[in-house]
């Protein structure tokens, strides 16, 4: 498989780093699905057979060992096949794959893995890098290319201004502006699109099915970050889910009705009160325990909403709230009886 020309770029810009032992700290967002890990595998065949004479270490880390360190060792076994190292390199431990002397080593970044007092004399690589936390790569993972002046390359997608690989990008940009060193890649779905149609196809649909201000959309096909703290929905969006239809409390004509229903647990306070009973504790016992089921904060709520299905566009129906009921603390069984 032959890396697409915004892939190149990247690849170019990573050797000339290490070969000239620069150190450079390198951010690259691609679209989902755009080729990261396959332009990742890419680099350490490269680097492995490059360099299995002279030896030396590759360290690639992802926010988990199950699914995603696993899936990026057998890429790279994959990768290696694919240009004639079947039978030659050799797996060790389970998370090491060594071609000669040098070899490439994968560690999971989740918050309990021990990683620490592994050296990356090549390149480290930091995978889905706004799901990694900050601490564990500025105290575990970045010393571990400080003895070789290592390049480290961090790959993902946008979130928001809080996450590693976007604190990364804004140094990077800031660098860029004094020195003129590229260290920021940036390549969204349309980007992606121009080298393979069928994949401009399928987010031409999906911005069609989510819609252009999804979150999902933003950040994972335009790697454009979320820029509401973090929350799920836009202000536009909130806009939307606001109607002018009056509330009701019978239904009306043929109209069509739908219920959701979020039940929550009995409160324990209740539980307790009813065992006092039955096993007749002291008058102040249970006026204490009254007090607690009468104290309604901080306690759980069965919620049933109703809504009004309007399907003028059976493709797209709309849901009006007509009406909600609450009820807090309740036991379930006096709310079947409603």
């Amino acid at each position: 498989m032959k890396l697409r020309p915004y892939q190149l770029e990247v690849a170019r810009a990573a050797m000339d780093s290490i070969q000239r032992r620069m150190g450079l700290t390198f951010s690259v967002e691609i679209a989902r699905q755009g080729g990261k890990n396959e332009l990742s595998a890419h680099l350490e065949v490269l680097l492995l057979t490059l360099y299995m004479g002279r030896g030396g270490n590759l360290i690639k880390c992802s926010p988990t060992f199950k699914p995603q360190t696993i899936i990026s060792i057998e890429r790279l076994k994959q990768r290696l096949d694919d240009f004639g190292f079947d039978g030659i390199y050799r797996p060790q431990m389970g998370y090491m794959l060594q071609l000669g002397n040098a070899k490439a080593i994968f560690l999971s970044a989740e918050g309990s893995s021990s990683v620490v007092g592994h050296t990356a004399d090549l390149l480290l690589e930091i995978d889905e890098a706004q799901d990694i936390s900050k601490e564990k790569y500025t105290k575990e993972f970045r010393p571990m290319g400080s003895a070789a002046n290592a390049t480290t390359i961090l790959y993902g997608t946008t979130w928001d201004d809080s996450t590693l690989l976007e604190e990364v990008k804004q140094a990077n940009l800031e660098l860029e502006r004094k020195d003129g060193i590229r260290r920021h890649f940036r390549y969204d779905w349309q980007e992606v699109g121009r080298y393979n149609p069928e994949y401009l196809k399928f987010v031409e649909a999906e911005r069609q099915r989510l819609g252009e201000e999804h979150p999902l959309f933003r950040t994972q096909y335009a790697l454009l970050p979320i820029s509401h703290g973090g929350r799920f929905l836009s202000r536009q969006q909130i806009a939307l889910m606001l109607g002018e239809h009056p509330r009701q409390s019978q239904p009306e004509g043929k109209r069509i009705y739908i219920a959701g229903v979020d039940l929550a647990g009995e409160h324990e306070d209740e539980m307790l009160l009813r065992g006092a009973i039955a096993t007749k504790q002291s008058w102040d016992d249970m006026r204490l325990l009254r007090f607690a089921r009468n104290d309604r904060r901080g306690r759980d709520s069965t919620v049933i909403t109703i809504a009004e299905v309007d399907a003028a566009n059976p493709s797209q129906p709309v849901l009006k709230v007509v009406e909600q009921y609450r009820w807090t603390g309740m036991p379930h069984s006096q709310l079947y009886a409603q």
